[in-house]
């Protein structure tokens, strides 16, 4: 993923898209596109907090192939998880999102707990956690 494909993110608000120029530009973890013949799907990347541990992230652009972009997904944080040496990946996502959490939970990520006034809204967000 490069700094011009945050204009494919389909985001809440003007701020974030600063943001990911920032996570982007810094190096702070590795970012995918995932793409088929029809363009762009989705994008996803993870954000190292220390060594071992990192936040990870997904941004649908496009409902389709959706059991494929997990199987993908999968195997490259398994993949990349190897080579960074990754014993913990962590996801937040708003309580409320049950698509989210139907999908972090289709990645083999467990629910660790609640985390109050979280988002950027003062919504709640569960934790979720893949250990390696």
């Amino acid at each position: 993923m490069t700094i011009d494909d945050i204009q494919l993110l389909k985001l809440e608000a003007d701020w974030m898209y600063d943001r990911y120029r920032m996570y982007l530009h810094a190096g702070t973890g590795p970012a995918w596109i995932m793409d088929d013949d029809g363009g762009p799907l989705c994008a996803f990347g993870a954000a190292f907090l220390w060594d071992g541990v990192c936040e990870v992230w997904f941004n649908l652009i496009k409902k389709d192939k959706i059991k494929s972009q997990l199987r993908i997904i999968k195997a490259i944080l398994n993949e990349q998880g190897r080579h960074y040496h990754v014993t913990r990946y962590q996801a937040t996502v708003k309580e409320s999102f049950c698509k989210g959490i139907k999908f972090v939970k289709a990645l083999g990520f467990e629910f660790e707990g609640k985390l109050r006034r979280y988002l950027p809204d003062g919504s709640d967000a569960d934790m979720y956690s893949r250990l390696t």
